[in-house]
């Protein structure tokens, strides 16, 4: 067994339940021969063993849901392993499910468990056999892996719910999730989450900042120093590739990772993927559009200011948003976003009503998507024509995407001087469609020189008329007759 350090297993049987933090570690020492690191190496972080305690002594208190960010080879699933084996073993009757961003995941977390119980101290656990895709204990323990269906997923009523590797799940299958705990005489129901934290805008990172904001989860957050083995002499800093980052945590690990391993790890890696997968210091922004874009430089409270001009942008939606910015353009040639609308499944002319009584700062002209100057086959106007009709006069001109993507570009991060670009800390929709907006993943469809179309690409676009329309360089072009 390689996630976890392996010592010499006991010869002792199985002990009664562990009452707290010591008995933990020391019944996972004896029983399945691994010891947990138990030391929180940086100043935010915790320990495996914290993660432990708050799972199966309910050490955490509110609330119950838990939240592990940790990084890749940092024992996330042979820990959630170890927690279901503990609930299965101690806290029946109980209904235990465990779901992976693939079966592949989730059947990696399985093998873990049958391993456990394949040994000698654990053997007469088991009541029957064990398949890919159910455990059953004596007491009536029920240890389910699922695959990623909504049919797999709804009509489950589990005690125990643990997710791994969250940030590859649909984000419909996540939804049903949240309905399938209940709660028992011996076992609080919850759900448990592991994964890294390698995409921007994706469900881990959504899910980190709500524990952080709203405190809906309890988090658990470890990195490389947390679990790599203790740094001993005659290693020294001075010769070590990994001393920049570790600044000597590794001399106060306890953990199984082997310095070797991270450091070839560290050669063959960016320095980006690095920071995201094993110091789990955020998102990775390979994919992302506006890798340029950042909160505390390009996110602000702005105030409307009469003496400056002020611009709609518009792109237009049904099903999918229609979204309105309401722009500023500073005397220095800095563009403000003051506010934003969005809504769906409305008709042009109640939007239009709704943009003129949700700001009513007069605006010099609108810029809007060119297709909204086609006529509709149902009411056979266009929806620029209504807009009109409603006093919202539009301009429009047409351009490829990479054209207005560029543009918004040089304004985050000019090639000279401070970013050109201000948004109000209210317009939460475009600032969450900068941080999501992205490029096609690896291996998935799409052109890989086109962003998806899932969502943020409305408030992008809005935008992206807006500059468009008026950001655009004026050449000159100077002839001269020979």
């Amino acid at each position: 067994m390689t996630d976890l350090l392996s010592v010499s297993k006991s010869q002792s049987p199985l002990p009664d339940a562990p009452q707290n933090r010591e008995e933990l570690a020391e019944w996972v020492l004896d029983v399945l021969g691994m010891r947990i690191p138990d030391k929180a190496v940086c100043s935010s972080h915790q320990s495996p063993l914290d993660y432990l305690a708050a799972s199966f002594l309910d050490s955490g208190g509110d609330p119950a849901d838990l939240l592990v960010w940790a990084n890749r080879g940092g024992g996330k699933t042979m820990l959630a392993a170890i927690a279901a084996l503990l609930d299965a073993l101690y806290k029946a009757p109980i209904n235990i499910r465990i779901i992976g961003g693939s079966f592949d995941q989730s059947d990696r977390l399985a093998d873990y468990l049958r391993r456990f119980l394949s040994m000698e101290k654990l053997s007469g656990a088991v009541a029957g056999g064990m398949t890919r895709q159910r455990i059953r204990l004596t007491g009536d323990a029920d240890i389910r892996m699922l695959s990623q269906s909504q049919k797999a997923v709804r009509g489950q009523h589990a005690q125990k719910i643990r997710c791994d590797e969250v940030d590859l799940f649909d984000p419909e299958i996540w939804k049903a999730l949240q309905f399938t705990t209940r709660s028992s005489d011996r076992a609080r129901g919850g759900i448990e989450i592991f994964s890294t934290l390698h995409r921007a805008g994706g469900l881990m990172e959504k899910l980190v900042e709500q524990s952080q904001q709203e405190k809906n989860f309890h988090l658990f957050q470890w990195c490389i120093w947390e679990v790599i083995e203790k740094c001993k002499p005659p290693r020294r800093c001075e010769d070590c590739s990994l001393a920049d980052d570790c600044q000597g945590k590794a001399r106060k690990a306890d953990g199984f990772f082997k310095i070797d391993d991270a450091i070839a790890i560290k050669a063959r890696s960016s320095r980006n993927a690095w920071e995201t997968e094993m110091l789990c210091l955020g998102a990775k922004h390979d994919w992302l559009v506006f890798g340029e874009f950042d909160q505390a430089v390009h996110v602000a409270d702005l105030e409307y200011c009469p003496d400056w001009p002020t611009y709609r942008a518009i792109d237009f939606g049904y099903t999918s948003p229609l979204v309105c910015l309401w722009i500023q353009l500073t005397p220095a040639g800095v563009v403000h976003v003051i506010d934003e609308y969005a809504h769906t499944r409305r008709p042009i002319a109640q939007h239009a009503v709704e943009i003129l009584r949700h700001n009513s700062v007069p605006a010099m002209t609108t810029y809007v998507d060119p297709a909204g100057n086609a006529r509709e086959a149902t009411s056979g106007a266009a929806c620029t024509e209504l807009l009109a009709s409603a006093g919202i006069n539009c301009c429009w001109r047409a351009s490829t995407i990479n054209e207005g993507l560029e543009l918004i570009r040089a304004a985050l991060a000019p090639a000279f001087g401070p970013a050109r670009l201000k948004i109000d800390r209210k317009c939460r929709g475009l600032i969450e469609a900068f941080r999501e907006y992205h490029y096609p993943l690896p291996g998935s469809a799409g052109q890989p020189d086109r962003p998806i179309k899932d969502g943020p690409d409305h408030f992008i676009d809005a935008l992206r008329y807006f500059f468009i329309n008026r950001m655009r360089p004026k050449i000159s072009v100077h002839r001269k007759n020979y």
